[in-house]
């Protein structure tokens, strides 16, 4: 293989740090895959918005890898909904960009629907296949979260536009192929079931016992782990509730994510400020205050060892797309609970490797986390199975591969057709 592909993630910058308000899943996404295809001879070109002015223009980071940074709106990192009203300029912006540096691309792969807007416009600019991956699906989140939903009008709409027009559709899980087909009408022809992938090389499983020591906790302490940003949809509310009825002392909540630190905790001073404060009122409130405990956010290369810490991870949130944190929990090894929502249902095997609550229920998560406690040799069971469990199916090797596949036969299709 040695074609060239251009990537659009308008906000998912490959090289971003991860734990902010703005950075997550698909940034890793991104990245993994991107580095992945390189390996496999491919040229990969992610197009990414800046996000302050002393990044480089252009930065590579893997073999056929580079990430090239298009100076358009404020030099600063910016809410999703404001983007959009920069498409029009970045999609002027992008095809000059191309024959100023003489680039020609095989084929364009977008994220998220504000790349996909683009993505549209180079297929047709450029006259190239698109690949399209939602990440997130307007109508389902809008759901999930009702008034809370922030996501601009026009989102469903272009979403319905790449579900028409793109030549390809990549869906994460089985759940977003049946709402990709339900409630936007796609061809279902066009849609191909990818799951996203897990460094196993990062995300390797460590000494509990160790790894406990090294953030600071006792061998005895019984640790729930959270790992993700801290917004609304991620359900931490649903989880400080379910610590509460639990009531238990022996079991301690760590909370990783929010502005990235070095610092191993957040001071009180720190979390009287956004996004903590909200959680702190609610911390007070139930009484929890000794049994929670935040980090700030942390690279990746540092969540392995909050993962191997862990006795459980949890993942609360009301709507998810796949998960990437709980396949990153069980390289690891650690048994999961999450909320039956998107992805997760399938990505977590319930009573193999974990267990599924109804969203926003933090009796039944109560629940759930009871009975983990109580049969440590149900847990123990968990444990060991979630790394081989990983590995056979969510390998970013194995990833890449099915995706390239899925460019072979559309630029094939494109070749013959010329």
């Amino acid at each position: 293989m040695s074609w060239d592909v251009s990537f659009i993630s308008l906000h998912g910058d490959p090289l971003a740090a991860l734990g902010g308000p703005h950075h997550g899943g698909q940034n890793v996404y991104v990245k993994e895959l991107s580095r992945y295809l390189g390996a496999f001879g491919l040229t990969v070109d992610v197009y990414s918005r800046w996000e302050n002015d002393q990044q480089p223009d252009q930065e590579k980071y893997s073999r056929g890898t580079r990430v090239i940074r298009i100076p358009i709106g404020p030099p600063q990192e910016i809410q999703k909904e404001e983007l959009i009203k920069l498409l029009r300029e970045i999609a002027d912006w992008l095809p000059s960009y191309q024959i100023q540096q003489g680039l020609k691309y095989n084929l364009v792969h977008s994220h998220y629907y504000l790349s996909g807007a683009i993505g549209l416009h180079l297929k047709n600019t450029w006259g190239i296949p698109l690949v399209h991956t939602f990440h997130s699906l307007g109508v389902i989140k809008e759901q999930a979260l009702g008034l809370g939903d922030p996501s601009p009008n026009a989102r469903v709409e272009i979403e319905k536009r790449l579900c028409q027009s793109a030549d390809r559709i990549i869906a994460t899980n089985p759940q977003e192929r049946d709402d990709l087909v339900q409630l936007y009408h796609t061809d279902p022809e066009k849609i191909t079931i990818i799951p996203c992938g897990v460094n196993l090389d990062l995300f390797q499983p460590l000494s509990q016992e160790e790894s406990k020591k090294e953030i600071a906790f006792s061998t005895d302490d019984f640790l729930i782990t959270y790992v993700g940003r801290l917004e609304n949809r991620k359900g931490i509310d649903t989880l400080l509730e379910a610590i509460h009825l639990v009531d238990n002392p022996s079991i301690q909540l760590v909370i990783v994510g929010g502005t990235p630190t070095d610092k191993p905790f957040l001071s009180w001073a720190e979390l009287s400020e956004e996004p903590y404060k909200k959680y702190m009122a609610m911390i007070d409130e139930y009484g929890i205050e000794k049994q929670v405990t935040f980090t700030g956010g942390k690279s990746q290369d540092q969540l392995s060892r909050y993962y191997s810490a862990a006795d459980i991870t949890v993942i609360p949130s009301h709507y998810e797309p796949f998960g990437m944190t709980a396949i990153e929990a069980m390289a690891c090894g650690s048994s999961v609970i999450a909320s039956r929502v998107g992805g997760l249902k399938s990505t977590v095997k319930e009573n193999k490797v974990g267990a599924l609550f109804e969203p926003r229920d933090a009796s039944q998560l109560a629940e759930k986390i009871r009975i983990i406690f109580d049969q440590p040799s149900m847990n123990v069971e968990f444990r060991k199975n979630a790394r081989p469990y990983v590995e056979e199916n969510f390998s970013w090797k194995s990833v890449a591969k099915s995706v390239a596949g899925v460019y072979q036969d559309l630029i094939t299709k494109e070749q013959e057709s010329d």
